[in-house]
C-alpha cells in the first residue's frame, strides 16, 4: 500500500517515516511524542548515597570478613562462626541501605524529582547480601 509524500508528492510506503525521494520527515517520530507526554522531572537537590554505602558494606563483609578474616581464622584452627556472624550483621545493614536507596528514589519520584540513587547498586547489595548470608548460614550449620 502506498501514500503520497506531502513535500515532493511521490509515492512512498504507508509505514514510512521519511520520504526516500526527498529525505524529509513524513510524520512525527513516535519517540518525540512519547517524550513530550512524560512530565519533566526537576533536578534533585538531595544526594542519595544509600546504594553506594550498601555496596561498600557488602564488599567489606565479603572480602574483609568472609575471605580474609574467615580464611585466617580457619587456618589457625579458630572458630569460623564469629567472622561469619559479624559479616552477616554487615550484610543485613547492606540490605537495609539498598532498600533505603530504592525507597528514597521512589519518594523523590513522587515529589517530581529525578531519582539520583543507583538502582543497580541497590539491587546488588540486597540480593547478593541475601545470597551470601544463606551461604554463610549453611557453613555455620555444617561446621
Amino acid at each position: 500500500m502506498m501514500k503520497e509524500c506531502p513535500h515532493c508528492h511521490k509515492e512512498i510506503p504507508v509505514d514510512s517515516i521519511f520520504c526516500y525521494h526527498c529525505g524529509k520527515a513524513v510524520e512525527e517520530l513516535p519517540e518525540t511524542n512519547e517524550e513530550s507526554k512524560k512530565p519533566k522531572l526537576k533536578k534533585n537537590p538531595r544526594v542519595n548515597s544509600w546504594s553506594k554505602l550498601g555496596m561498600m558494606l557488602f564488599l567489606i563483609g565479603l572480602i574483609g570478613f568472609d575471605f580474609i578474616i574467615g580464611t585466617v581464622v580457619n587456618a589457625l584452627g579458630g572458630n569460623v562462626k564469629i567472622p561469619y556472624i559479624i559479616s552477616a550483621i554487615i550484610y543485613i545493614i547492606a540490605i537495609i541501605c539498598g532498600v533505603l536507596s530504592l525507597y528514597t528514589d521512589k519518594q523523590d519520584l513522587k515529589k517530581g524529582y529525578e531519582p539520583n540513587g543507583n538502582k543497580n547498586y541497590a539491587y546488588v547489595s540486597i540480593f547478593l547480601s541475601i545470597f551470601i548470608i544463606l551461604v554463610n548460614l549453611s557453613q555455620i550449620i555444617l561446621k
